[in-house]
């Protein structure tokens, strides 16, 4: 038999009424579902407001660690790079000597005129300097040359000479060439009487003189 819709809504009514009267009237009723209704309310906070929020500050932490690493890096490279800078000050003023003992090209004139000072010095007489056929660095025209130019490794001149003079000067002088700027390597040396009544004696020298050089042909 169905019962009428007047029926009905008298039962929900009522037990809608039932469900209010038992809140009001129930302390511990109205606090549990406080806080249920409390719970809830949070959880689609959780989901819907707050889970968003959390994983932008966590992306956003993970951002920062990543730029303070570099921070860091780049910090340690400008330490580095200011720390070359005054290494590079203190020793500035010393980089023609470089050039002086390891130069860009042959300089054989240059060195000519290094070993006349030394053999003014020592007292003795330079008699004649030689050196092998010397090479020149080749006009760089296009890109294959202008890389081998950047190349660049040492090579040697050979070179002999004969210098006069009593045994102290001689002594003296091979003291001071090997104390040149200019790096070279005394080979071999010879000592011969100039004449059986004098004290002048002759030295022979050989050896080879060193320099910087990339692309080159021989005269």
């Amino acid at each position: 038999m169905e019962t009428p819709p007047s029926i009905g809504l008298r039962q929900y009514k009522r037990y809608f009424v039932d469900i209010g009267r038992i809140y009001r009237a129930n302390k511990k009723v109205r606090v549990y579902t406080e806080i249920i209704l409390s719970l809830v309310a949070i959880s689609f906070f959780l989901v819907f407001a707050i889970k968003p929020t959390l994983v932008t500050i966590t992306e956003l932490i993970t951002t920062i660690k990543d730029q303070r690493l570099v921070v860091d890096q780049l910090q340690k490279k400008i330490t580095a790079l200011g720390a070359a800078q005054s290494e590079y000050n203190l020793i500035s003023g010393d980089l023609y000597l470089v050039d002086e003992a390891l130069p860009k090209e042959s300089q054989t004139a240059a060195l000519v005129k290094q070993i006349e000072v030394v053999a003014s010095q020592s007292g003795a007489a330079l008699g004649s300097v030689k050196f092998d056929p010397v090479v020149l660095k080749e006009i760089a025209t296009g890109p294959k040359e202008i890389s081998k130019i950047a190349d660049q490794t040492a090579k040697e001149i050979n070179f002999t000479l004969t210098v006069a003079g009593d045994y102290p000067n001689l002594k003296e002088f091979l003291y001071r060439l090997n104390n040149l700027r200019r790096v070279i390597t005394v080979e071999t040396f010879s000592l011969k009487i100039k004449k059986a009544e004098s004290q002048t004696l002759t030295l022979g020298v050989s050896g080879q003189a060193y320099y910087l050089s990339a692309n080159e042909e021989q005269l």
